[in-house]
């Protein structure tokens, strides 16, 4: 039997699993709101996509988006701590995921990828996985998915409050308070976080415990000065502290390469958005006009308190978008629409304060077009054209269709992405070990997918099976030692894979969810990509007790055919560990609401490797109080 069969077999034999609501399918009749410049239903969506709602995820007790995403089909995430974790999709690598946080891009502009570092789920509405090029739409850093993540608004007229309390055994302490409002002309909310994570060793040595503190601040709103007018805004501060360990490259194995020290790092996150919308000719036309921007600061010390590192990151984006309904219906009813979008966007990049200031600009163009025909035939187009003065101008085109055959439902995409170098592969510097590449030009990509979804078991079932394949030119790799630069690689990396996901509830009380992926990723040159396991398994569910008044989920996670770089010696690319993780959560509710909810990650307290040289976190349990009102 293989690894995966047993997997399967280990879950099949567990009659307390159901579907967890990292699992849970996209209904047929979900929003999409990310995937399109116009919200798209799902079964009018061509491109694959994972919808993950808030609700179930405080159902599970689930606490930061890094542990919810991995649950989502196509998705790969590899941390060298709890604080600095990499995303990836569908092989790709982290600079190729482009994640919105209320529509701003939370794209850092020094290395082109967000790291998660426990960014907190209590305000989160939804989180929508987007799979596949979205250059068109969202430019370079969006070439193989999207991760657009949804705070809570205020659902009807009237204040809404929630509070949650949290302790776990490794000593997390955690407390949220959110808000919200909606009246006649407008809405508010607003969302308090504060975390104290223990942490454990990451050195795995038996040192002192990595720990980190996070505390943000989240308010955004929206006001009507006059009908067809609306002008909003959105702001987010986080402000984070985390301890973390040495590296030694003159190790002779993995025990020796992490080191356990007192080193400190501090990192700030400012993301802000306003803008100002119209509607005119009846809703047939929307205009809409944005302002947003960000700013990432980190600084390193090490245990004398001495600076060892700092960046300044940020960008600044003016949007112009203009919709249009082409068959004479308001916008929400047209069956053929079309969106215009001009966008002019600034990059900052500093490594000290008062070093150099590198920057670059870029201008935009594009046009998507949405269109229903005949026999439920969807379908979704657009192109963009990029103005930059730092590199060549590129163009993006996707296109996608969705239609129904019976009972099942097609889906397929196509679309060509562009990935710019983060400023730090053209100009960052370590004296010791990096120096950047000005003369770096973007990577191109060209990726599809063909997918059938169908129902079964009188609709309370579905299953969706995905095939995906990418290429990649002018990939952008590490090359030299002991000081290493980066390079455009010739030649074209591939990759390939199959997403499976699905849920079946199978009676009122008890129903199952699955996702899978195979990833073979390989470089122009054939080597193994590393970070990206070939194999990672999700079967999960819940169990309704008590009367309907609590229930139980229990999901397995099983992850095979990783790999990643030894760093000593001949730095050889070797397999890590296969691992079979379980998780167990339950919740009780006390009354409307007051809930109790409870979690034990790790519940068998095995140790596993994402990243070579790394220890992951052992058994914690935790148990958390929420309340609305």
């Amino acid at each position: 039997m293989t690894r995966i069969s047993q997997a399967l077999a280990l879950v099949a034999g567990t009659a307390m699993v159901a579907p967890a609501a990292a699992q849970t399918a996209t209904a047929l009749d979900e929003i999409i709101f990310s995937g399109a410049r116009l919200p798209i239903s799902a079964s009018a969506y061509g491109r694959a996509v994972t919808v993950l709602r808030g609700e179930d995820l405080a159902r599970q007790g689930i606490t930061t988006v890094q542990q919810a995403i991995r649950a989502a089909a196509g998705v790969a995430v590899n941390g060298t701590d709890p604080y600095s974790t990499q995303v990836r999709i569908r092989g790709g690598e982290g600079n190729h995921v482009l994640v919105l946080i209320d529509g701003v891009a939370a794209t850092p502009g020094d290395n082109g990828e967000y790291y998660f570092s426990g960014l907190e789920t209590a305000d989160i509405a939804r989180i929508e996985v987007l799979r596949g090029p979205q250059s068109v739409l969202y430019g370079s850093n969006a070439a193989s998915g999207v991760i657009a993540i949804i705070t809570r608004r205020a659902e009807s007229a009237g204040r809404s409050q929630q509070a949650r309390l949290e302790a776990a055994s490794d000593g997390s302490l955690g407390a949220s308070y959110a808000q919200q409002f909606r009246g006649t002309n407008g809405e508010l909310a607003l969302a308090l976080q504060s975390r104290h994570v223990g942490g454990f060793d990451v050195s795995g040595d038996g040192g002192g415990a990595d720990s980190s503190e996070r505390s943000s601040l989240s308010v955004s709103g929206s006001h009507d000065f006059a009908e067809g007018l609306r002008a909003g805004f959105t702001l987010r501060l986080a402000d984070q502290s985390y301890d973390f360990d040495d590296t030694n490259f003159a190790a002779s194995s993995a025990e020796t390469y992490i080191v356990d020290a007192d080193n400190l790092a501090r990192r700030r996150e400012r993301l802000g958005s306003v803008w100002l919308q119209s509607e005119s000719g009846d809703g047939r036309l929307r205009q809409r006009l944005t302002v947003s921007g960000t700013g990432f600061d980190t600084d390193t010390y090490d245990g004398t308190g001495t600076q060892t590192s700092q960046s300044r990151a940020g960008n600044l984006s003016l949007g112009y978008l203009a919709s249009l309904s082409l068959d004479g219906q308001s916008l929400l009813l047209a069956r053929q629409r079309l969106s215009f979008v001009a966008e002019h966007e600034s990059e900052t990049f500093r490594r000290a304060t008062g070093g150099t200031l590198y920057a670059r600009q870029m201008n935009a163009v594009a046009l998507e077009y949405q269109g229903s025909y005949a026999e439920g035939l969807e379908v979704q187009a657009g192109i963009r054209r990029d103005f930059n003065r730092s590199f060549a101008d590129a163009t993006s085109w996707n296109l996608a269709v969705s239609r129904p055959l019976g009972a099942a439902r097609l889906h397929a995409s196509l679309g060509k992405a562009v990935v710019n170098p983060s400023l730090y592969e053209q100009f960052g510097f370590v004296p010791s070990s990096f120096i950047g590449n000005p003369a770096l030009t973007p990577e191109h990509s060209l990726g599809g997918d063909l997918g059938l979804e169908f129902g079964f078991a009188e609709g309370r079932g579905r299953l969706d099976v995905t095939l995906f394949a990418e290429n990649l030119r002018d990939e952008i790799t590490v090359t030299g030692w002991p000081i290493s630069t980066v390079v455009n690689a010739a030649g074209t990396s591939q990759r390939r894979g199959v997403e499976v996901g699905g849920d079946w509830q199978i009676s009122d009380r008890f129903g199952m969810g699955l996702a899978y992926t195979y990833t073979h990723s390989r470089s122009a040159s054939g080597a193994v990509e590393v970070r990206r396991p070939r194999h990672e398994l999700t079967l999960d569910g819940t169990l309704s007790v008590a009367g309907g008044r609590g229930d139980v989920t229990l999901a397995l996670r099983h992850v095979a055919g990783n790999y990643d770089t030894q760093f000593w010696g001949a730095f050889p690319t070797v397999a890590l560990p296969d691992y079979t993780r379980l998780d167990l959560s339950a919740r009780y509710r006390l009354n409307d609401r007051v809930e109790i909810v409870g979690r034990i990650d790790n519940l068998t307290d095995i140790q596993t490797t994402e990243v070579w040289g790394y220890a992951t976190a052992g058994r914690v349990a935790s148990l958390a109080l929420a309340t609305r009102w």
